[in-house]
């Protein structure tokens, strides 16, 4: 009897356990959408990575033809030069066949040739040669060959040319309105700066010179401004020699001049631009920058998205002549560096074509 219960309590037992549901299971449906979603994701993965590869490929193929090699360096430098030669013709006709004509002046090395000129009789442009010779020779003995065979050909050419155009008495202009012939003057030199400095040639003047007094004399001042007293101190002593009038025009030509070349380096920008400097040698650009030109740097580390490379950006308020050596100093120093630069409306603060702010504020 006990044995029957006990065998109905197990069969009940049996019967009556609910059973474990099983798991629910997705609709077929759902499945393929989830395979048909990672089929996707796992497509544009391996496309990622071919893109990338390609970019990769591609920056490195950019990296190595950075500067031009073979046939290509050769046809830049004789572009390089084509451009040079045009801008000593320019320069040349605009000196003597126009400025001494008129019996202006100027200031530089050109300034100092008209002085010397004044009093000797001396013929110009064999005086602005050997004047050229001489800062050369110190360019030599104060910073080497290398530094020389920047300003070599310029230093060289000119006087060849103004040469020239002096033993054929070439005369473009000569008229007593000397304000517009200084206009015309300046125009013509500054042309001439401007497509030099493109073409990255230095004309040996009154710059390398600075530079000499700068390394020898005044390190803590900037080349700029050791140019600017250069050229001031001629300007000054052609007043004293020619007249003041004539003194006066040589500051119209200046001026003329620096505005007309930075014109054709930069376009019709304004005096003040943004440059913004990512290279491999940031502390030696800097210091470039902050002894040469005597302008301030601000740096901010950043970090590329694609490498994952800290880097430093540095950022560089400056005319569109100092953009220009500061590009030439990148392009001999470090080819690879990337740069934008930036037309800056006004610039509040301390510094050389800054506006000032309590002026401003007043």
């Amino acid at each position: 009897m006990a044995e029957e219960k006990k065998n109905k309590g197990s069969k009940k037992s049996k019967t009556g356990a609910k059973k474990k549901a099983p798991k629910s299971e997705k609709p077929k449906h759902d499945r393929a959408h989830i395979n048909a979603s990672e089929k996707l994701i796992h497509d544009m993965d391996e496309m990622l990575i071919k893109e990338h590869a390609h970019v990769k490929v591609a920056n490195a193929e950019a990296m190595e033809t950075a500067a031009p090699k073979g046939f290509n360096k050769v046809k830049a430098t004789a572009k390089e030069y084509i451009i040079a030669t045009i801008a000593v013709i320019i320069g040349s006709l605009g000196t003597v066949s126009v400025m001494i004509p008129n019996g202006l002046t100027v200031g530089g090395v050109s300034g100092i040739s008209r002085i010397i000129q004044h009093y000797t009789g001396w013929n110009y442009s064999l005086t602005y040669y050997v004047l050229c010779l001489g800062i050369m020779l110190l360019v030599w003995l104060t910073f080497g060959l290398k530094e020389v065979r920047k300003i070599i050909f310029m230093s060289t050419a000119y006087p060849i040319v103004m040469f020239i155009l002096e033993e054929n008495n070439v005369v473009l202009i000569r008229s007593g309105d000397l304000l517009l012939i200084s206009i015309f003057c300046g125009v013509l030199s500054g042309i001439t700066n401007g497509l030099s400095f493109k073409a990255g040639f230095s004309s040996g003047g009154a710059d390398s010179f600075a530079k000499v007094i700068k390394y020898r004399f005044l390190p803590h001042l900037g080349i700029n401004d050791i140019t600017f007293a250069i050229n001031a101190v001629v300007v000054i002593a052609g007043a004293f020699v020619f007249g003041l009038r004539i003194g006066l025009y040589a500051v119209v030509i200046t001026y003329t001049t620096m505005k007309v070349g930075e014109a054709v380096m930069y376009g019709l920008s304004n005096k003040i631009v943004e440059l913004e400097v990512i290279t491999n040698n940031p502390d030696e650009l800097a210091e470039f920058v902050m002894t040469e030109l005597g302008r301030g740097v601000s740096g901010l580390e950043v970090i590329g998205e694609y490498t994952k490379q800290k880097r430093k950006d540095l950022k560089i308020l400056c005319t569109p002549r100092e953009s220009f050596l500061i590009k030439r100093y990148l392009a001999h120093h470090d080819p690879h560096s990337f740069v934008t630069v930036s037309s800056v409306n006004s610039v509040w603060g301390v510094g050389r074509g800054f506006s000032d702010i309590q002026k401003i504020d007043d």
